[in-house]
């Protein structure tokens, strides 16, 4: 992932400039220091469910496999899943079906009550990912 760079107003570059030699450098550490905790509560949280797990025969040694060997299990979600139940990108593509669901009944899109009509008064329901994204877009 490349970080977007952010321009400094003037204010902060001399406030920061004030307490720090380098302002560049403090920043690398930062990111570097909170991906190192972050990695460490992701495995000290996961490792007993993998322990747990009798699909799992074996957990590497080597801390970025055991993140790989994470993320790629079907229970795992990230953040931003865990919070509002549904990913960032394109619903069309990234998107599991069930995540469709949950964004359309918290943006309130009806996609299989029948209380969505069409012209013709007939209920409009979605029957698949591709319908649910139909419907989303016409929002």
């Amino acid at each position: 992932m490349d970080i977007t760079k952010r321009t400094l107003t003037t204010t902060e570059e001399s406030v920061l400039k004030n307490d720090l030699l380098d302002v560049q450098d403090w920043v690398t550490k930062a990111i570097d220091g909170k991906a190192s905790k972050c990695k460490k509560r992701m495995i000290d949280e996961w490792l007993p469910k993998l322990y747990a797990d009798d699909s799992v025969d074996s957990i590497p040694a080597s801390e970025d496999d055991i993140v790989a060997l994470i993320v790629a299990r079907d229970d795992y979600k990230n953040r931003v899943v865990r919070n509002q139940g549904y990913p960032e990108g394109d619903p069309s593509t990234d998107w599991e079906l069930s995540e469709l669901q949950k964004y359309c009944d918290d943006n309130s899109v009806d996609y299989e009550d029948g209380t969505n009509l069409d012209e013709d008064e007939n209920a409009i329901a979605a029957n698949s990912k591709a319908e649910l994204v139909e419907l989303i877009e016409a929002e």
